[in-house]
C-alpha cells in the first residue's frame, strides 16, 4: 500500500469501519482470555481517531492519516 499512501489514494480494499469492527472483536476475545493486546489496542484507538474525523469509509491503509495528525506531518515522496 506504500505507493497508494504516497499518492494520497485512500480508496478502500477494506474499510476502516470494517477493520475497526474486526479489531474490536479481537480485543473482546483477548480480554475474555486475559490476554493483553497492547499494540492492537493502539491500532484500535488510531482507527477511532479516523472514524471521529469521518474517514471510516476510506481504506484501512489510511491509518497513516492518524499518525500524520498526531505527529503534525504529512507523508511525502
Amino acid at each position: 500500500r506504500g505507493p497508494q499512501i504516497i499518492k494520497r489514494d485512500w480508496r478502500p480494499g477494506f474499510t476502516i469501519d470494517l477493520q475497526q469492527k474486526d479489531v474490536r472483536l479481537i480485543l473482546d476475545a483477548a480480554d475474555q482470555l486475559g490476554v493483553p493486546m497492547l499494540a492492537t489496542s493502539l491500532v484500535f484507538n488510531l482507527y477511532r481517531v479516523l472514524q471521529t474525523d469521518g474517514l471510516g469509509a476510506e481504506g484501512n491503509h489510511a491509518l497513516v492519516k492518524a499518525l500524520e495528525k498526531l505527529a503534525g506531518i504529512e507523508v511525502k515522496q
